[in-house]
């Protein structure tokens, strides 16, 4: 493959492939903050922000629901453990140097 890229003119920069291997896990782990950590915030949430301990229609299918404390726990915790899931890769990925 390298020697197609080279007969080409390609010459990627070093590191671009490890770049490209952990954009995935980068773009995952913000998704997660947005979705999982700011999960009170969003516009399907937002009406319940005055009552977050008692039950509200809107979250009774939601993960965690009926409350909104209980809905934004649940999605905090699962966005903490994927998040330290993209931190692990990452670290496989670019290694720290002694």
């Amino acid at each position: 493959m390298s020697t197609l890229l080279t007969r080409l003119g390609v010459r990627p920069r070093p590191g671009v492939g490890r770049a490209v291997a952990a954009a995935p896990f980068v773009l995952l782990a913000l998704y997660l903050v947005a979705r999982g950590w700011c999960y009170p915030l969003w516009p399907d949430t937002i009406g319940a922000l005055g009552h977050p301990f008692t039950p509200d229609p809107l979250l009774g299918q939601a993960w965690g629901g009926p409350t909104l404390v209980g809905a934004w726990a649940v999605h905090a915790a699962l966005a903490l453990a994927m998040q330290a899931v993209c931190v692990g890769a990452l670290r496989l990925i670019y290694p720290r140097r002694p």
